[in-house]
């Protein structure tokens, strides 16, 4: 399974978000992905920057050449409906869930209108805890803003909100292997009985709490879902002359 965040398409293909071309950027990520041939294409948020239909086309005409299922979520710079109107007949849109084997991939929804800052509704917390009540088998969650401080100060201020909530609710279940998110455009993984997990951006990177090699590079998350509920994941960086 491939994750993917943070492209922050614009209607224009050769506009430009913060100095660089986002379109060009996550056409180069996406055929990675392709090359890994993934069950399951993990989009977590921010998928537009523009909030228009006509950036979410682009992104819906690149998915469709991956023969793969989707499953997308909105982030706090989505247009929401426009998300689900043209991504909605060729991807599954969050709040949702995927089987991928045995396991089951969720996507909440943490889209706050007009905040930069995400919340879990009441009621998504109890559809997700009947969801995981009737799934024994392993499980993924997966949502844009982080349930946890990651130790940069810009993002911790527009983390998600009362995070407890999730936190509490998703170690009932032993079954949820591990919580993946978005947002914080660099690569940060927190190993723990419910290990938590950042995807770098697509775009552009945000100086990271937990440096690495070319952690200024584009990249996603390679996540493999083993059938005894074991979880192992990579981080794949696209260097400049690997297209």
């Amino acid at each position: 399974m491939a994750q993917l965040t943070d492209p922050h398409l614009l209607a224009d293909p050769q506009g430009y978000y913060r100095g660089r071309n986002s379109y060009g950027q996550f056409q180069r990520c996406l055929r990675s992905v392709r090359m890994a041939g993934p069950h399951l294409i993990l989009l977590t948020g921010d998928l537009s920057q523009d909030e228009t239909w006509a950036a979410y086309g682009l992104l819906r005409d690149q998915l469709v050449t991956c023969g793969c299922p989707v499953l997308a979520m909105a982030g706090n710079h989505d247009q929401p409906h426009f998300l689900r109107s043209c991504l909605g007949p060729h991807a599954s849109v969050a709040p949702c869930h995927v089987s991928v084997g045995n396991w089951l991939v969720i996507g909440l929804d943490s889209h706050l209108a007009g905040c930069p800052h995400g919340r879990i509704s009441t009621g998504q917390l109890d559809w997700l805890a009947a969801t995981l009540g009737a799934h024994p088998g392993p499980c993924l969650v997966a949502l844009h803003h982080p349930p946890i401080a990651i130790g940069c100060p810009s993002m911790d201020s527009m983390a998600l909100r009362e995070p407890e909530g999730l936190l509490d609710l998703l170690q009932e279940f032993p079954q949820v292997k591990g919580v993946v998110f978005g947002h914080v455009h660099q690569a940060w993984e927190q190993k723990a009985a419910l290990p938590l997990m950042a995807c770098p951006s697509t775009a552009m990177q945000i100086r990271p709490t937990q440096p690495s090699a070319h952690d200024h590079a584009p990249g996603w998350r390679l996540l493999q879902l083993e059938a005894n509920g074991q979880l192992h994941s990579q981080v794949i960086r696209v260097l400049d002359g690997e297209d």
